[in-house]
């Protein structure tokens, strides 16, 4: 079955952590011009590929990295404060 599409979207998911992510499995770079559109204040970095698992929370939801054969993982596009390679970021302007 192929893998569907989603378009880069960037929200934040983080509580005590600034961690931020789109939906689908997008260039990295890509990916992390546009996190510094709208969060190039919070040092993210460590962009990778994860699966996650969505589960419902007091408030909201929990978004857990998976395996990506876990029943109902989605795939998505991940960076955290100071992620491996946050420096590299501080400097670019999308």
């Amino acid at each position: 079955m192929p893998e569907e599409k989603y378009p880069l979207a960037v929200e934040s998911v983080g509580g005590d952590t600034y961690i931020v992510m789109s939906r689908g499995h997008h260039d990295l770079r890509e990916f992390m011009v546009e996190v510094i559109k709208d969060y190039g204040d919070w040092n993210l970095g460590g962009a990778q590929h994860v699966w996650i698992k969505t589960t419902p929370a007091k408030g909201g939801w929990s978004y857990n990295i998976v395996d990506q054969a876990t029943r109902g993982a989605w795939p998505a596009t991940y960076c955290w404060e100071y992620g491996d390679g946050y420096e590299q970021w501080r400097e670019v302007t999308p």
